[in-house]
């Protein structure tokens, strides 16, 4: 009797906790405040965003672009290139390979750098080999609060 008993605890609470996640997204969905995207069911694009100055009133002229990208395909690929559409440019870091299963752009480094934008969010587009190009709205956050500690 007693395994019965707690048998209907255990599948009442995990029925709760599998309804909790039904009736709030964010408890799914990626939770950061850049862009998010998917390319295919095999690239992934998360938290994407432009690191302005301190004062958001005024735009620094060289903003950087933060972004984790994902490859869950079996072949690696590469970004090849950013561009912003409506005006200004965009120089990657460096070359930005893919290997699959390995998220690339977690650590506190910038993929590359933007000139000649303005507002707060601004529309890119990212080209990866072998991929139809991905645009997204990126938003530009000040550097302040949780952004304070990111390399430039």
């Amino acid at each position: 009797m007693r395994r019965t008993i707690l048998a209907v605890i255990v599948v009442a609470m995990a029925a709760t906790g599998c309804a909790a996640a039904a009736t709030y997204p964010a408890l799914t969905l990626p939770q950061n405040d850049g862009a998010n995207a998917d390319l295919g069911g095999v690239l992934h694009l998360r938290n994407a965003f432009l690191l302005s100055g301190t004062d958001p009133a005024s735009p620094a002229p060289q903003q950087h672009l933060y972004a984790v990208l994902i490859n869950t395909g079996n072949q690696p690929t590469r970004l090849e290139q950013v561009t912003v559409d409506g005006g200004g440019s965009v120089q990657l870091a460096g070359p930005v390979t893919l290997p699959p299963n390995r998220p690339v752009g977690t650590g506190n480094k910038p993929i590359g750098t933007v000139t000649g934008i303005r507002g707060n969010t601004v529309p890119m587009t990212f080209s990866f080999r072998g991929f139809e190009p991905l645009r997204v709205n990126v938003p530009v956050k000040s550097r302040i609060g949780q952004y304070t500690g990111l390399t430039p």
